[in-house]
């Protein structure tokens, strides 16, 4: 499999957010065996959108560098050539920057104010933190 890297990816796609549509296929070629048939990424696709519908975002995928395609005369396959790993690392970066201006406390004090941090989640949050100072002692 072609993984590339963050800063490959970043110069092929201009560093844009995918539209939810593109997205919604990327999250199901990462969810198939790779390379991957049109088929078999349209299981994956909770939407009933038709084949070429399908295959009109693969091509939209493949010029902005997110998918290669393999053709074997009339099949196409397809390789993701960002990983989700990677490419949820970029938008919460972007989305930290874009909406709380790289400010931790603006992130945390919004999940908090919503409800969204369960005492769970912060006492995971204070073992992430304790490992990373020992860490950087």
């Amino acid at each position: 499999m072609i993984i590339l890297t963050n800063v490959e990816v970043r110069r092929m796609s201009g560093e844009k957010r995918l539209p939810d549509t593109e997205l919604e296929v990327m999250t199901a070629i990462w969810k198939c065996e790779i390379p991957v048939k049109t088929s078999e990424i349209a299981r994956h696709i909770e939407r009933d959108w038709t084949m070429s519908t399908i295959q009109a975002l693969l091509a939209r995928l493949e010029e902005k560098g997110y998918v290669s395609v393999v053709k074997e005369g009339r099949l196409k396959t397809y390789v993701p050539l960002i990983s989700e790993e990677e490419y949820r690392d970029q938008e919460t970066v972007r989305f930290f920057e874009r909406f709380h201006r790289k400010s931790v406390r603006s992130l945390f004090m919004t999940l908090v104010k919503n409800e969204s941090l369960t005492e769970a989640d912060l006492e995971e949050l204070e073992a992430i933190i304790r490992k990373e100072e020992k860490r950087n002692d």
